[in-house]
């Protein structure tokens, strides 16, 4: 059981991996974008009317595609002054809990992001821009970087707890 585990662990971090990297790409994209807007408003005095649509639109799907890996690394901003508070072990309980709360509402809110997605998909919605693109992209990547940062709370969780239990601190 615990290869199966294993395996999907190595899997969702393989593909957390890839969506880093897309992530990274889409904010040098918006670098070039913004470059080339500069360019073409200031120099040839032809201002691009889709630049600020596409700029928007990889900004979300950087954020997006970025988060699992920042949860994975657990880079998420703590305020940690009653976790100080406690013993190692209670502190290890108490992360365990809030990792299991940060679950829910993470795959909570990306399986509402997920019926959204399906829901701008068979109505055909489309974003209301001057390059118009249809709006269920936007959700399924929202949904994907919830519902995978909330995988990796939980697998953050079962580590805490498995910690907590093993250790003699009370």
């Amino acid at each position: 059981m615990n290869k199966i585990y294993s395996g999907l662990g190595k899997t969702h971090d393989a593909i957390t991996d890839i969506g880093y990297w897309l992530g990274v790409l889409a904010l040098f994209a918006i670098l070039l974008m913004f470059c080339y807007e500069i360019t073409a408003r200031y120099f040839f005095r032809s201002p691009t009317q889709w630049i600020n649509d596409f700029t928007g639109y990889f900004l979300l799907f950087s954020t997006f595609l970025l988060a699992p890996r920042l949860t994975r690394e657990r880079a998420h901003i703590e305020i940690t002054f009653i976790k100080d508070a406690l013993s190692d072990r209670a502190r290890g309980f108490f992360n365990s809990l809030l990792f299991l709360l940060a679950t829910i509402a993470c795959i909570w809110a990306g399986w509402y992001a997920f019926e959204e997605a399906m829901r701008q998909y068979d109505r055909g919605i489309r974003t209301m821009a001057v390059m118009s693109v249809p709006r269920w992209w936007m959700s399924a990547v929202i949904s994907y970087g919830l519902m995978s940062s909330g995988v990796y709370f939980f697998r953050a969780s079962v580590m805490e707890l498995k910690s907590s239990l093993a250790s003699r601190d009370l």
